[in-house]
């Protein structure tokens, strides 16, 4: 069934400078916790070092050495990882006589960009969420109620068991989990958690914020996916956080949970939109956006995901 549109109502009662729109950041910064890795190719290959070889001692005293002697010596594995950027696209179509006649506070062809940007940019939000925030995934899963009192419990320990986790991590790659992702849900309930509550008495602090949970549990970056999702019903997730480790930037000296990589066009921009004639069509004009993206996980042994938290 087609939709209505603006022209169907065109009168002169419109206020010019008002009009109700849900047009909402999408979830995508979000996941800016994920280095983002811009490529001008679209399919390539990730370099990656055996972890063991960066960690193997071995007996110290094979590597004591006197006189005309050689001194140890041992050599390290690399191998690569493929990655191929997808193309994801959608168009609004704007007839010929709404593009050359409008009045505000509409701006059909504008607004047909808009539409198409904030459709891919949803799209993107839930490949990312379906790739990241899921089980079997990572290097360990654990369940609230099993491996951990959930955290709406009120003899819950959410900075404890977060400190645990950092550890566990770490003894495993030696990086400590420096950023955490969680529900809507499992946020607000940290928010009144006793446990949290408690030790924030220690604080300057006059409230339980963003903030003051990333110092609590000691990551860098404490971040809540408040996307809405399709059926604008409740949220892309819920129940779920992920504790994991990445850079600030993309390194070569650094291992990552994983990177988002990011095809470029010529104008350097992620979702690029044309405008097309279309002649069968009765000349209508086509807004057309395209975005390719690969979110890959590598080190899979630098993420914890928890679901049924709360």
């Amino acid at each position: 069934m087609d939709k209505g549109n603006w022209y169907d109502r065109v009168t002169s009662e419109f206020v010019q400078n008002v009009a109700n729109i849900y047009l909402q950041e999408s979830g995508i910064p979000a996941f800016s916790v994920f280095p983002e890795i811009s490529s001008r190719k679209l399919s390539g290959k990730i370099a990656e070092y055996d972890k063991d070889d960066w960690f193997y001692i071995g007996n110290v005293a094979d590597y004591l050495r006197s006189g005309a002697t050689e001194s140890a010596g041992d050599d390290y594995e690399t191998s690569k990882q493929d990655y191929t950027c997808l193309q994801y696209s959608f168009h609004k179509d704007v007839p010929k006589e709404e593009a050359d006649e409008y009045d505000n506070p509409f701006a059909p062809v504008e607004d047909a960009s808009r539409f198409v940007v904030n459709r891919l940019r949803r799209v993107i939000t839930k490949h990312l969420v379906d790739t990241y925030i899921a089980s079997g995934v990572w290097g360990t899963d654990i369940v609230g109620g099993v491996d951990f009192t959930k955290w709406s419990d009120a003899a819950s320990t959410p900075i404890a068991n977060v400190l645990l986790w950092k550890e566990t991590v770490h003894k495993v790659t030696g990086f400590s989990p420096n950023r955490l992702i969680v529900s809507p849900d499992v946020h607000r309930t940290l928010r009144t958690n006793t446990n949290i509550l408690a030790q924030m008495k220690t604080t300057s602090d006059k409230e339980v914020t963003k903030g003051l949970i990333a110092r609590l549990f000691e990551v860098d970056d404490y971040v809540v996916v408040d996307t809405v999702n399709s059926g604008a019903t409740g949220y892309m997730i819920d129940n779920r956080f992920l504790l994991m480790y990445t850079p600030s930037t993309p390194s070569k000296m650094e291992p990552s949970a994983g990177y988002t990589i990011m095809y470029k066009n010529k104008n350097l921009e992620s979702i690029e939109t044309d405008r097309i004639e279309l002649k069968t069509k009765n000349k209508a004009l086509r807004v057309e956006g395209d975005v390719y993206a690969c979110p890959i996980t590598l080190g899979t042994d630098l993420g914890m995901y928890g679901s049924l938290v709360v």
